[in-house]
């Protein structure tokens, strides 16, 4: 319940913000020269719209433009259901969208070593928009690939498609459709001359707030995008009583692991024989160009349980010294009382996943991971170990002879 009680916390204080604050003008300069680059983090939960923020602030570097962070879509779903398994669709006192600024969960002083041109959509909606992005001058942007089929226009209806921008108190005037057939514009960054056509195509004199209707990224991320993660802290209001409940709960060495064995997970894992990749894969694959397996995707009992074993028998082959707790991290069933009959001498907890986050920040901390090859939860996991040099294993993925891909730290913004 302090979990829940956290989540509902973090919803009013950043609801009074927002109410205090809206529309009372500018204490921070416009920025007409560079401009601003809003988008909806339409794609995906949590760990899904952190790769969108990511490559957005990728984006937004290239281009020159000032990025607006929008704050985390949090969706009404997550309590256990009556066999105390997690991950049943039903809300959390909410019965809409809820949302939580971007410097609510991430040190935004952090980001800024990369890149310091990052303001929150909080400060940019009530410091800027109702002085410079008036009502009735509001225009959205996106390619005729996605106006083609909603009749020639950029904004959609659907959860979060309007809700988002409705709900930070945007109601878009006019669409602005760039043709993908006649320009090169894409959001591979990465590539020849982009950035270049973007500046040309939008330049800030003429188009000062683009509003994009998906955020500017790929996916997958690239490995530099990845190596962004370095930039990502938790807040104390995440990292604080994660690492209280560390300090009480969790007796070190500890372990980590990510179990994912929800309904809704199986059927996505029947994918892994039509496709070379599924959703986060990569991770693992990306080394070896090997092909996902359903194998990598979702684990049985016996498979779980052989795979720590396995990882228990290297640890002791290489001296490292053996987990005294195992923590636990899931969507559904954390099988605690069969993980603790196999190791009876290992302490295993879970905590719930009532707040992601705070998952996220113990496997962070942890001596040693096993995580999920498919997951963009533990995508996140295995970006942030790798740029903080921790150990990382994947079930389903453990042939010795296998070399996983390795996340490096982007550099400073100095350091460019």
């Amino acid at each position: 319940m302090a979990r829940l009680s956290l989540v509902v916390s973090l919803v009013v204080v950043l609801t009074m913000r927002m109410s205090e604050s809206r529309n009372t003008g500018a204490s921070l300069d416009w920025d007409a020269s560079k401009g601003y680059v809003l988008y909806c983090p339409c794609s995906g939960r949590f760990t899904g719209q952190v790769e969108q923020f990511l490559g957005a602030v990728q984006f937004a570097k290239a281009v020159g433009r000032i990025l607006v962070a929008p704050p985390f879509i949090m969706y009404p779903c997550g309590r256990k259901d009556r066999h105390d398994h997690f991950g049943v669709q039903v809300p959390i006192h909410m019965d809409r969208n809820a949302y939580v600024a971007f410097d609510e969960y991430f040190e935004m002083e952090e980001i800024k070593k990369y890149y310091p041109n990052v303001i929150t959509m909080e400060t940019f909606m009530t410091e800027l928009a109702p002085l410079y992005w008036k009502e009735g001058n509001r225009f959205a942007y996106c390619s005729s690939g996605l106006a083609d089929n909603n009749d020639g226009k950029c904004t959609r209806d659907g959860n979060p498609f309007r809700t988002f921008w409705e709900d930070q108190g945007i109601i878009f005037d006019e669409s602005t459709v760039w043709r993908t057939e006649s320009t090169s514009l894409h959001y591979n960054i990465d590539a020849t001359d982009t950035a270049n056509e973007w500046k040309k195509e939008f330049p800030a004199s003429e188009h000062p707030v683009l509003a994009l209707m998906t955020a500017p990224t790929y996916t997958p991320i690239s490995p530099k995008t990845e190596g962004l993660q370095h930039y990502l802290k938790f807040t104390s209001i995440i990292s604080e009583p994660a690492d209280l409940f560390i300090e009480k709960s969790l007796q070190r060495p500890f372990w980590g692991l990510h179990l994912r064995n929800g309904a809704d997970w199986s059927r996505t894992c029947e994918l892994a024989k039509d496709y070379p990749h599924l959703l986060s894969s990569r991770q693992c694959t990306r080394e070896e160009d090997d092909s996902v397996t359903k194998q990598m995707c979702i684990h049985s009992e016996e498979e779980v349980i052989s795979d720590i074993r396995s990882q228990i028998y290297l640890a002791e082959e290489t001296d490292r010294e053996l987990p005294k707790t195992i923590f636990v991290a899931t969507d559904h069933v954390a099988m605690e009382e069969e993980l603790q009959a196999a190791f009876p001498d290992i302490k295993i907890v879970a905590w719930g996943p009532d707040l992601d986050q705070m998952d996220l920040h113990i496997l962070n901390q942890a001596d040693h991971v096993i995580l999920n090859c498919v997951s963009a939860f533990s995508a996140y996991v295995k970006r942030d170990r790798d740029v903080n040099e921790k150990s990382v294993a994947f079930f389903g993925y453990m042939e010795t002879h296998k070399k996983l891909p390795v996340v490096k730290r982007s550099p400073f913004h100095e350091e460019l």
